[in-house]
């Protein structure tokens, strides 16, 4: 019994090892396939002319990338400058400063009836002229009260 059972397993060993083997053959038999079949495309690819062709058209579209990132490069570029003021900003801003001056503090919703602008765009102007130093402000309660910077 021993014997037959010992027998058994080196046999099931014998079929593993084989099919072991077996499955290292099918590989390399499909690397070969593989190999022989890419050197068959690149052969036919070359009489026909398509690999002159596919490397115009990687040059045309290394060219397509490099205008892409100049376009891009400028694009930002222009994105980042400050515009500058136009007149009627200008004068809104001297007419806020003129405001400010008489009236000594106010909060933006005043500033706007005041100078006849609506709410949004006198804050916009307000904010901006904060951030350049022309004003400075204070937050009392929920209002953001304006004055001129001394």
């Amino acid at each position: 019994m021993i014997e037959f059972l010992g027998s058994r397993k080196l046999a099931r060993e014998k079929h593993e090892s084989l099919t072991e083997v077996e499955k290292i053959r099918e590989l390399e038999k499909e690397k070969s396939l593989n190999q022989r079949l890419e050197t068959l495309i690149f052969r036919k690819f070359k009489e026909i002319g398509l690999d002159e062709k596919m490397s115009e058209i990687n040059l045309k579209l290394d060219q397509v990338s490099q205008k892409m990132d100049e376009f891009m490069f400028m694009y930002d570029s222009n994105c980042r400058k400050e515009s500058t003021p136009t007149a009627r900003k200008i004068k809104v801003k001297d007419m806020i400063k003129l405001l400010l001056s008489q009236h000594g503090c106010l909060s933006a919703p005043e500033v706007s009836r005041l100078a006849k602008l609506s709410r949004t765009r006198c804050s916009e102007y307000l904010k901006e002229m904060e951030k350049t130093g022309a004003l400075t402000s204070e937050l009392n309660c929920r209002k953001r009260y304006y004055k001129i910077r001394q």
